[in-house]
């Protein structure tokens, strides 16, 4: 799994932040609290959600043009730390939804892609991971 590379603290050496981060595919603003990440830093690429609303972007019997036409990630930011988009579920046990470069640990319990709404982006407690 590819790293994300911070670009943006604000305010920085503050507690709780506004972090810009960069994957290969795009970048997003996520919400960091005990923040002590610096520009330049490169962190694991494993997002969370404060909340996020998940549902399937189409159900497993349907035609397989169907699926294809609705399996078209992207991601729309749609307030400060708020995003709707589109991604593909790479671990349902988990959670885990990948979407333009990054991985985000949003509840997604089904296989193919989800359309998702997010109302806080989050970087973890253990940004440094592995």
């Amino acid at each position: 799994m590819k790293k994300l590379t911070v670009i943006l603290v604000d305010p920085p050496d503050d507690e709780a932040a506004s972090v810009t981060l960069r994957s290969e595919q795009g970048e997003v603003v996520a919400f960091c609290h005990s923040c002590s990440l610096k520009v330049g830093d490169v962190i694991a690429n494993r997002l969370s959600v404060l909340d996020a609303d998940v549902r399937a972007a189409y159900l497993s019997d349907w035609p397989d043009d169907e699926k294809e036409a609705l399996s078209s990630e992207h991601l729309e930011r749609i307030g400060h730390f708020a995003y709707r988009g589109r991604g593909r579920v790479i671990d349902s046990e988990e959670g885990l939804v990948a979407v333009q470069g990054f991985v985000i640990e949003m509840g997604a319990m089904n296989d193919g892609h989800v359309d998702f709404e997010i109302t806080r982006l989050d970087i973890g407690l253990n940004p440094s991971g592995p």
